[in-house]
């Protein structure tokens, strides 16, 4: 696994991982312990895109990030979303670059007075080769740089050759929900109404229909007060 040290260079939220959903997402915990407050909330990275789980490398994005983060304190730099102008996105989740802080690694070279590093997990997604870099975003250089990397040694996903964005699969299933709606839609024109109930007293020819009464709402027979058949509305 290759680690990408990068310090912030922002401030930073702390929260503790609880679950990581896939390759680009997670539940997180923040609060203080000493009052006895916590919350739950939702955190989507902010620069990058991982394979949906349906996806071959899907699963194997999720689990790699699981092994980065799951359990531990992360940092994380909140953005600001474009499309909603807030730091949570459509579906309510908070948009941010995590961080992870550990001690220096013995094999890394850092200056002497450097006690730990802080890893850019987005990064470290990318190079490892379990993401796309989401350019409309406009990340820096380094997130390119890492992608191309990525594709060059043939990591993670890109050890296949029929790799297919992210986004085009949700914007598939976008269109499909929308196709599905339109022909629920059609179908409601086209069914036939249903036939209303016929009255259940004997001898009676006439048809259950809608009323309301001292009690509420109740179905009578249309040929009242000739048939003075009702039922209840409820069952």
């Amino acid at each position: 696994m290759l680690i990408v040290p990068e310090d912030p260079d922002a401030e930073t939220l702390q929260v503790s991982v609880v679950r990581v959903f896939d390759g680009d997402g997670f539940l997180a915990e923040v609060g203080e312990p000493r009052r006895g407050i916590k919350n739950n909330l939702s955190v989507r990275m902010g620069f990058i895109d991982a394979p949906e789980m349906e996806q071959p490398g899907g699963k194997e994005a999720r689990d790699f990030l699981t092994s980065i983060i799951a359990g531990k304190r992360v940092e994380l730099v909140i953005l600001t979303k474009r499309d909603t102008g807030g730091i949570v996105d459509r579906h309510g989740r908070v948009v941010a670059v995590p961080y992870i802080r550990q001690a220096a690694p013995p094999s890394l070279t850092v200056p002497s007075t450097a006690r730990s590093i802080c890893r850019n997990i987005e990064l470290e997604m990318v190079i490892n080769g379990w993401a796309w870099v989401l350019d409309r975003y406009c990340p820096n250089e380094s997130y390119f740089e890492a992608l191309e990397d990525a594709q060059l040694h043939r990591r993670g996903i890109w050890a296949r050759d029929d790799n297919v964005h992210p986004w085009e699969i949700k914007a598939e299933r976008y269109r499909a929900r929308r196709a599905s709606a339109s022909r629920g839609i059609e179908r409601s024109f086209l069914d036939p109404p249903r036939p209303p109930a016929a009255c259940e007293a004997p001898g009676c020819a006439g048809h259950l229909v809608e009323r309301q009464g001292r009690f509420g709402t109740f179905f009578g027979c249309s040929n009242f007060p000739n048939c003075r058949f009702a039922r209840s509305s409820v069952g």
